[in-house]
């Protein structure tokens, strides 16, 4: 269970070039809570062969504030839903040396909500006529993945592991709710419901991991993560009729997330972990940052156990906080609305896990 928390607070957004205040509070809790699942399968095809197959969400997120708040020009609702159905395999070249890989086939799902201010449009009176744009899609698409464990001792274990980035094309429908002095656009083409598409891509990621075994009790693990989010330069919603694409520029970089976690073997049966990580934003700066993903550099701490139930059943149970940096927003909208704030942020995660051996 993922919990977020994004708390805006406004500084003074306007309309521009007019300098009109922009109404609306700070939106309230933008996080929205969600139920990630996962599941895992791996059998054995022979002494040096296994396959196996790993259901899971990798990426995904949900904001949402309320609809008259100070951003609604910008965003209200943003939900995307990523799951990645990944089976693999893996051949044991020597005791020493393992290698595998898989295939990904990866779903993806998208719903943005904003508000459109037709009072600027039309030249009428900023913010005094207010419409709704909603943008729906989905895609599947594939990418691959490839690793190999290096256990030079029975207490070490080194690995590297790499993932391809998946190119998604997100086909769906955008509608819009047009207030009546503002349907005379619509003769023209502009804002009516039509199909639209957009291009997403998940990036690709290469990790380095470390785990070392000490007087049989204690591990101490470490991971080295590069992830490719410099490809995800734009937002770009492309429409069926004649309106123009929606652009959001966002020019994100590509990241580093350092980790290092430690296991106390209690007794036989029960095994103690805690971790910490410190892990980048993509966001380059404020002009970037928008309130559909509010993202800044963070700190993970965790806390977690495992537990031997039986010789076939064991249980691993966390618990996560993300500190997350607080950060500046300042984006210009497409019909001048400069947003203009600053963003309080942070994240709780627990989770639980089943193992079954058989």
């Amino acid at each position: 269970m993922i919990m977020p928390t994004f708390e805006f607070d406004n500084s003074g957004s306007v309309i521009l070039p007019a300098g009109v205040p922009v109404s609306g509070g700070d939106g309230g809790n933008g996080g929205v809570a969600a139920f990630v699942p996962n599941a895992y399968y791996k059998a054995d095809l022979c002494e040096k062969t296994a396959w196996g197959i790993g259901i899971t969400a990798p990426y995904g997120l949900t904001t949402e504030y309320n609809k008259s708040w100070v951003g609604r020009y910008h965003a209200i609702k943003t939900e995307l839903v990523n799951m990645n159905v990944n089976p693999s395999v893996s051949y044991k070249i020597s005791d020493k040396i393992a290698v595998g890989a898989g295939v990904s086939a990866s779903y993806v799902e998208a719903d943005l909500t904003s508000a459109i201010d037709f009072g600027t449009i039309l030249g009428v009176a900023p913010q005094a006529l207010d419409g709704r744009a909603r943008v729906e899609g989905d895609d599947w698409a594939a990418g691959y993945n490839a690793g190999v464990l290096i256990t030079p001792r029975p207490e070490c274990a080194l690995s590297l592991s790499y993932r391809s980035k998946i190119e998604h094309k997100l086909e769906g429908d955008a509608s819009f709710q047009v207030p009546g002095p503002a349907r005379a656009l619509q003769a023209m083409g502009m804002f009516v419901d039509t199909d639209g598409e957009a291009e997403l891509t998940l990036p690709q990621s290469a990790s380095l991991g470390m785990a070392h075994t000490f007087a049989e009790k204690v591990t101490v693990m470490a991971d080295l993560t590069w992830t490719g989010w410099g490809d995800f330069d734009e937002l770009r919603v492309k429409y069926g009729s004649s309106q123009p694409d929606s652009v959001t520029d966002e020019s994100w970089d590509d990241t580093w997330r350092y980790s290092l976690g430690l296991q106390y073997q209690q007794t036989d049966k029960l095994a103690l972990r805690i971790g910490g990580a410190y892990d980048e934003t993509p966001v380059p700066d404020a002009n970037h940052r928008t309130p559909r993903i509010p993202d800044a550099d963070r700190i993970w701490l965790s806390l977690g156990a495992g537990y031997q139930v039986s010789e076939n059943l064991s249980v691993d149970v966390g618990y996560t906080h993300l500190f997350i940096n607080d950060s500046r927003v300042q984006q210009m909208g497409a019909t001048g609305d400069y947003l203009n704030g600053s963003y309080e942020g942070s994240v709780d995660i627990a989770s639980i896990q089943a193992n079954w051996k058989f």
